[in-house]
């Protein structure tokens, strides 16, 4: 399956969730800030994607965000995240790049740069690891 009907497969379901029109919907959407999903949505579309693309979205790939120490000084320095710490989640969060200040990003930040992009890898790297 190539990236454009990942796209198009993962559009359609957030427009589904969301009730939004798919023609509003870009890969660089953020769920949260530009489209007003919340932790339900959120939830119903990785139920979504795990049944119409046949992968499990649940694991590892998902919970990067959700793994991260925040009480950890590797993680966060002065109530922001580290270097390392942005460097490492920049290929599951490709809107970082679109930060003015990448050495100051917060928790709270973090989670609203989720986007419809990461869920399109997510999908792409799940196909991939599988074989198909």
């Amino acid at each position: 399956m190539d990236r454009d009907a990942i796209f198009e497969g993962v559009r359609a379901i957030v427009a589904d969730s969301l009730a939004v029109d798919e023609a509003g919907i870009a890969r660089s959407s953020r769920l949260i800030a530009d489209l007003g999903a919340d932790s339900l949505d959120f939830i119903d579309m990785i139920f979504a994607i795990e049944k119409r693309f046949g992968v499990s979205a649940r694991d590892a790939e998902l919970s990067f965000l959700t793994r991260l120490d925040f009480s950890s000084p590797t993680v966060m320095k002065e109530g922001f995240l580290t270097r390392e710490t942005i460097d490492r989640l920049r290929g599951w969060l490709p809107a970082l790049d679109d930060v003015p200040d990448p050495a100051r990003v917060t928790p709270r930040q973090l989670f609203s740069l989720i986007a419809v992009e990461t869920l399109c890898l997510t999908v792409e790297r799940k196909l991939l690891l599988s074989g198909t």
